[in-house]
């Protein structure tokens, strides 16, 4: 795994990013003692999918921050909320991506942010199948093992490759015209989402994301911090502050603007 740390900076207690990525050390000797075949899936009471596999990564890694930082909340989408002492919380996703994780196909990620007082410092985004770990911290840059992470520098969605959520979650919701805008507008579209498209924009290799499906903390904390540092940039697809249950805009910041007004407005 190319894992190693390149320089850090951090704005909360020294070992926060040490810590972070034990933690992902510990959700992956779960997951990939199960990738590779394919694994039944439940939907949970708000219809999002989820695995055993899940559940037994999001213990591991509550295991490690009850051993090793006992005063820190923790809030994880498969056991929800445990508040701490100190305005520190850890935010987690243990695999995001669950359908691709039980499909056997390798474009799922372990998410963890430390966030304090609310604003997530501190980002992990590990995608053991693939043997890569991203991370980043404020102030910091953003990393994926020892290579510095820069947002591309497409300023014209005309030259931009956009990537998007399921084409049925735009359609089903009516606003199949406004992905239609934006894939006449662009140079060219592909079907990503999730955190590991989040990624592929922070390091360049997309110039913005849109994702037309409920997001939660969990979903963005960490890549948050990864995607601001490399020089990117995360909001709703109208422009505001991401919140519980909203979709999510992800760029390179230059044409964001431009990707707003489209699905606002439309092209003209």
């Amino acid at each position: 795994m190319e894992g190693g740390t390149a320089r850090v900076t951090l704005g909360t207690a020294d070992g926060d990013l040490e810590l972070a990525l034990a933690l992902a050390d510990a959700a992956a000797t779960v997951t990939m003692s199960s990738f590779g075949e394919r694994l039944p899936v439940e939907l949970k009471d708000d219809a999002t999918p989820v695995t055993e596999v899940d559940r037994a990564a999001e213990r591991a890694i509550r295991t490690v921050l009850a051993e090793r930082a006992p005063d820190d909340g923790v809030l994880g989408e498969e056991e929800g909320h445990a508040p701490g002492v100190d305005g520190r919380t850890w935010v987690i996703d243990p695999v995001d991506g669950t359908k691709l994780f039980a499909e056997g196909i390798p474009l799922w990620t372990t998410l963890i942010a430390l966030t304090v007082d609310g604003t997530p410092v501190l980002g992990v985004a590990d995608a053991p199948a693939l043997g890569v770990r991203y991370h980043a911290t404020r102030d910091g840059g953003a990393w994926c093992g020892t290579r510095a992470l820069v947002v591309s520098g497409v300023v014209s969605l005309a030259d931009a490759l956009v990537a998007h959520s399921p084409i049925e979650e735009w359609f089903r919701s009516g606003d199949g015209n406004h992905l239609a805008d934006l894939a006449a507008t662009a140079r060219s579209t592909r079907g990503l989402s999730d955190a590991w498209a989040h990624l592929l924009v922070a390091q360049g290799s997309v110039d913005a994301l849109v994702e037309h499906e409920p997001c939660y903390a969990w979903d963005w904390s960490a890549t948050q911090v990864i995607v601001e540092e490399a020089g990117g940039r995360i909001t709703t697809l109208d422009g505001g502050s991401p919140t519980p249950g909203s979709n999510l805009l992800v760029s390179n910041g230059l044409v964001h603007d431009e990707v707003v007004a489209v699905l606002t407005e439309g092209s003209t």
